[in-house]
């Protein structure tokens, strides 16, 4: 089996948070800034207009149509399911998770459509909301 690059495991887990960041049917500038704060780019290891790119992307792939609707549909999963299992390592997952949750409350409103991909995430990689808390609370005392 080939050995991943950390290069690529960045731009997979830059797919995944640009698809959260898409998920409400938009690319908010309040989330997209919520990011800067965290140098989540810098980590990431992909550059802000890069990251707005992949947000677009993902919106005009999936993440408008999710706003209509209250339910994933089976092709959201496939798409989903790509994005997620494209991430292989847990504390890479652990961190996206930690930014996503940055994301969806950086406008002070986590929509539907926020949630489902959210949680879809969660569940997907076997991560619980107090295993995201433990990476907020070890982010801010770094």
């Amino acid at each position: 089996m080939p050995t991943r690059s950390p290069t690529s495991d960045h731009a997979a887990c830059a797919r995944v948070l640009a698809m959260m960041v898409a998920a409400n049917g938009r690319v908010d500038e309040r989330e997209v800034h919520a990011l800067e704060e965290l140098d989540a780019f810098r980590r990431l290891g992909v550059t802000r207009q890069r990251f707005v790119e992949l947000a677009r992307l993902c919106l005009r792939d999936i993440g408008a149509g999710l706003s209509a609707r209250s339910w994933l549909t089976a092709a959201d999963m496939i798409y989903l399911d790509a994005l997620l299992d494209a991430v292989e390592s847990p504390q890479q997952r652990l961190l996206v998770c930690r930014l996503a949750a940055a994301v969806i409350t950086a406008d002070g409103c986590v929509t539907l459509d926020e949630r489902l991909v959210y949680g879809y995430a969660l569940a997907r990689w076997h991560i619980h909301q107090g295993m995201v808390t433990q990476a907020i609370l070890h982010d801010r005392t770094h």
